[in-house]
C-alpha cells in the first residue's frame, strides 16, 4: 500500500513549521501595527461566490453538499473579504482596513502547491492615489520586516493596455489575443500580430516602457492612446503620495498584466532573487464589491508565505533550529525530579522536553543527565 500525499500539497517538517510560525507572528504585527485587523473567512464557500472574482479562470476544487448545492475551496481572499465587507461589516465606518492569514486551494497548481499559504490586507472604502500608496508602503515595508533581501516591486496599470485597446477599433477577439500575449511576454508574437493587423503602434511600445518615475514622461511622450495617459497621470499621483514613505525598489513596468480580472487601476508584484515567482501582490479593484450590494472602492495586497519560506530558508535552514533547547534524562526513582525541572525551566521560555534513560535520546540541543 502506497501512503503518498496526493499531487501538489506537501509535509511540513519540524524546521519549516518554526520558520513559517515565525514569518505568520511578524505578519500579524506588522498588519495590525497599520491599524488593520484580522478577519477569517471559511475555508469553502458556495461556488457563485466565489466565482464573483475570478471571471478570468475557474480554478476551483468544487463539490456537491448535502443539498445538491456547489460548495468550492476558497482559492483567493479578496472575493471572500469583499463578501464579508458588504454583509457583516457593511455598517461600519468606511474605509475599512482588514486583514487575513490562511491557506487557499487551487485546482491547477499541481506544478506548484495546489495548497498553499497566503496573508494580506485589503483597505475598502477609499479610491483616493493615498489609500494605494498605503497599501503599496504597506507590502514593501512587509518584505523588509520579513528580512527579504534583495526585494524589488514593479508597478503597472491596467488602464495602460486596456486603454491602449479601447482607443483602438480592434476586435473582442483580437483584443483578447493582445492581453494573452502580454501575460505570456510573448513579444515577438506581438510585433507579428501588430504588422498583421496595421494598427495600435502603441503596444510596440510597452515593453520598453520600465524603470523608475522618469518613464511616465518618456511614456507620456511617446504614447498616443488618451486612455492610456489617463491611467499614467494616475500611476503619478500614486507616486507622489508614495513619495514621503522614503521606500525605493520600485520599478514601473507598463507592459505589465495581471490575469485576475477583478483589477481596475494600479497593481503591482513584488520579487525576490532566487525566486521563481513572485513574492507578493496586489492592486485596486473597484468593481469586485458591487457584485455583493453596494459599490465601494478597495485596494489590496497579498503575500506569499510559502514563497517567503523559501527565500528565507535559503539563508537560515538549520536542523538545531527546529529541535528543542533541552531533553532531561531521568531514571525511574528521579522522574518527579525530571517532571519539576523541565516546568520551571519552561516558565523561562524553554522548549524542554523529559525521555527515560533506557530510551534512544531524541533530538535536543543540550541534555541534563539526572543521577
Amino acid at each position: 500500500m502506497s501512503f503518498e500525499i496526493p499531487e501538489g500539497t506537501k509535509d511540513l517538517l519540524p524546521v519549516e513549521v518554526k520558520l513559517k510560525n515565525e514569518i505568520e507572528a511578524k505578519l500579524h504585527k506588522q498588519l495590525s501595527s497599520w491599524g488593520y485587523r484580522q478577519v477569517i473567512t471559511p475555508s469553502y464557500e458556495y461556488l457563485t461566490t466565489l466565482a464573483q472574482g475570478e471571471e478570468s479562470r475557474l480554478d476551483y476544487f468544487s463539490f456537491i453538499n448535502e443539498s445538491g448545492e456547489s460548495i468550492a475551496l476558497r482559492n483567493d481572499f479578496t472575493t471572500p473579504i469583499a463578501r464579508l465587507a458588504n454583509v457583516a461589516l457593511a455598517d461600519e465606518p468606511r474605509p475599512l482596513r482588514l486583514y487575513y492569514l490562511g491557506n487557499l486551494f487551487r485546482l491547477q497548481r499541481k506544478e506548484r502547491k495546489r495548497e498553499f499559504w497566503q496573508a494580506g490586507a485589503e483597505l475598502i472604502g477609499d479610491r483616493s492615489p493615498e489609500a494605494d500608496a498605503e497599501v503599496l508602503a504597506l507590502a514593501m515595508s512587509s518584505l523588509e520586516e520579513l528580512g527579504i533581501p534583495g526585494w524589488g516591486l514593479d508597478i503597472g496599470h491596467r488602464g495602460i493596455l486596456r486603454g491602449i485597446l479601447n482607443d483602438s477599433n480592434l476586435s473582442i477577439k483580437a483584443k483578447q489575443e493582445v492581453e494573452n500575449l502580454f501575460l505570456n511576454k510573448d513579444f515577438a508574437e506581438l510585433k507579428a500580430f501588430v504588422k498583421r493587423e496595421k494598427t495600435c503602434n502603441d503596444l510596440l511600445l510597452l515593453p520598453d516602457l520600465r524603470g523608475d518615475a522618469k518613464i511616465i514622461n518618456q511614456a507620456a511622450k511617446e504614447l498616443s492612446s488618451p486612455s492610456a495617459k489617463i491611467a499614467l497621470a494616475e500611476i503619478e499621483k500614486i507616486l507622489g503620495a508614495l513619495a514621503p514613505y522614503k521606500i525605493n525598489n520600485i520599478n514601473i513596468d507598463l507592459a505589465m498584466v495581471k490575469d485576475l480580472a477583478y483589477y481596475t487601476g494600479m497593481f503591482f508584484e513584488g520579487f525576490a532573487p532566487g525566486l521563481a515567482g513572485v513574492i507578493c501582490t496586489g492592486g485596486r479593484y473597484d468593481k469586485l464589491l458591487g457584485n455583493f450590494g453596494k459599490d465601494e472602492p478597495a485596494v489590496g495586497l497579498a503575500i506569499g508565505i510559502d514563497e517567503v519560506v523559501e527565500v528565507l530558508a535559503m539563508k537560515t535552514s538549520k536542523r538545531s533550529e527546529a529541535i528543542p533547547d533541552l531533553c532531561v534524562v531521568y531514571s525511574q526513582e528521579n522522574y518527579t525530579k525530571a517532571i519539576n525541572i523541565a516546568t520551571e525551566k519552561r516558565l523561562k521560555g524553554e522548549s524542554v522536553f523529559i525521555t527515560s534513560d533506557s530510551n534512544s535520546l531524541p533530538l535536543a540541543k543540550k541534555y541534563l543527565k539526572l543521577n
